[in-house]
């Protein structure tokens, strides 16, 4: 039997990545409060460590490595504390990781949260180098219990793996094969989130236009919309994670018709460049782009359109980015990020020749967001003394200011509204645009 001391059991985890690494902390919360453990904001009070790392990219495991050693220097400075890392560098690197962090206590992988949960909870009181790391997908994890938001908005994974095979990336290695959640435990889940007052759930995969097509037929994300637009509550759905090839006329003529769906798409093209996206197995080329953004404008809606790139992919050269470049100049997508190229091992294009030097890379990425950040500065400004609604997500006390963003706003990623007075996190507020700004507004509240 564990002890139920909660004083001695306290953990706290570090999240790295994506939101759909959010997730799978709050699974590893969930199960480690069930079993009697404490959960603690602060890394100095808790006794267990947990690091939810990111493999992504080398910027991403830099990241990783660096909370890590953080986590290293407080263990070493306060004694008796031990030290997890979790998630897809976990997965990836294995017993590796204790090579480069011998102070660490544990690797676990995420392929089976569950599988190395419990694997913890059966060994934490003498832990020594435990190593997990799952081989075979876990199943769907419902949340049971909500933990206290912090935000007015939950993430819903509704599926994990990815089928495609894009010649850069590490992630079909690490999650394996495309799955989706059941529909039913989604809603139940949908479900749960509204009751707990969620104003906003983010609906996040690897690919998210590919759900249901393991799960049987006439069962897609359309149909998932549809489920989800009928559970009861005050609350709005956003998608994150579109493939460009699966963008249908379909999915289109479903978002505009569900009152609870944003019209906000984010679809992550990677490139323009037709012999790019060819070379990054990405399935489409440039017509294929133009094709799907002329069949958005033909509804006549005002969409939001979110997309990211990567710059100094193994041959691109300075007219291929040109290409890249005079794309990213039309303004066509509201909200853009872009990614250095990051060779890693494994992939198809580790292999390429004609590697882009760092120096060019940098300079590219550097031209596309200095582009971004125009053309979005001069829409930012035509919202200027124009009133909106827009959701309080947060606030700073000693400012007085709260901190408000529209639907054309994804949460942590998009432009937020600085408000003068405190308002309920949750809240849907009128404000009026005093002050443009490149990523975000000044607003004063309208009453």
């Amino acid at each position: 039997m564990y002890s139920k001391n909660q004083n001695e059991r306290r953990v706290y985890i570090a999240n790295l990545g994506c939101p759909k690494n959010e997730v799978d902390s709050e699974v590893w919360l969930e199960n480690l409060t069930k079993s009697g453990f404490k959960i603690v904001r602060s890394p100095e009070k808790a006794d267990f460590l947990f690091v939810n790392t990111c493999a992504f990219i080398e910027d991403a495991r830099k990241e990783s490595a660096e909370v890590i050693e953080q986590m290293g220097e407080l263990k070493q400075r306060c004694g008796d504390k031990k030290i997890l890392v979790v998630g897809c560098w976990a997965q990836k690197e294995g017993e590796k990781l204790f090579s480069r962090f011998p102070f660490i206590d544990a690797v676990l992988g995420n392929l089976n949260i569950l599988e190395s949960c419990n694997k913890f909870l059966e060994t934490y009181q003498n832990l020594q180098q435990l190593l997990h790391i799952p081989y075979t997908p876990g199943g769907w994890y419902p949340l049971e219990n909500i933990l206290p938001r912090t935000y007015p908005f939950a993430y819903l994974k509704i599926a994990e793996g990815c089928d495609n095979r894009c010649s850069y990336c590490v992630l079909p290695s690490i999650k394996q094969s495309f799955r989706s959640v059941p529909l039913d435990k989604l809603v139940e889940q949908a479900t749960l989130l509204a009751r707990n007052d969620y104003r906003e759930i983010i609906l996040i995969g690897q690919d998210i236009t590919r759900y249901g097509q393991d799960l049987g037929e006439n069962i897609d994300l359309p149909l998932l919309l549809n489920k989800l637009n009928s559970v009861e509550g005050d609350f709005l759905i956003r998608l994150m994670y579109l493939h460009p090839l699966r963008v249908t006329k379909k999915l289109i003529e479903t978002i505009l018709s569900l009152p609870k769906v944003i019209n906000y798409l984010d679809i992550p093209l990677q490139h323009y460049d037709s012999e790019i996206l060819k070379d990054m197995d990405r399935g489409y080329d440039s017509d294929l782009i133009e094709q799907m953004l002329e069949m958005i404008k033909s509804y006549n809606e005002d969409f939001t359109l979110r997309t990211t790139f990567i710059t100094g992919f193994p041959g691109e050269t300075d007219k291929k980015f040109d290409n890249l470049l005079q794309f990213v100049s039309r303004g066509e997508f509201l909200h853009l990020g872009v990614f250095s190229y990051s060779p890693e091992m494994g992939t198809e294009a580790y292999n390429y020749s004609s590697r882009v030097v760092p120096q060019v890379i940098q300079l590219r990425k550097e031209l596309i967001e200095m582009t971004q950040d125009q053309i979005l500065l001069d829409k930012n400004r035509k919202l200027e003394n124009k009133v909106v609604t827009a959701l309080v997500d947060g606030h700073t006390v000693r400012e007085d200011i709260s901190i408000a963003r529209m639907n054309e706003d994804a949460p942590q990623i998009d432009r937020h509204i600085r408000v003068q007075g405190m308002k309920s996190i949750g809240e849907r507020i009128r404000v009026r645009i005093i002050k443009a700004l490149p990523h975000d507004f000044l607003g004063i509240m309208e009453e």
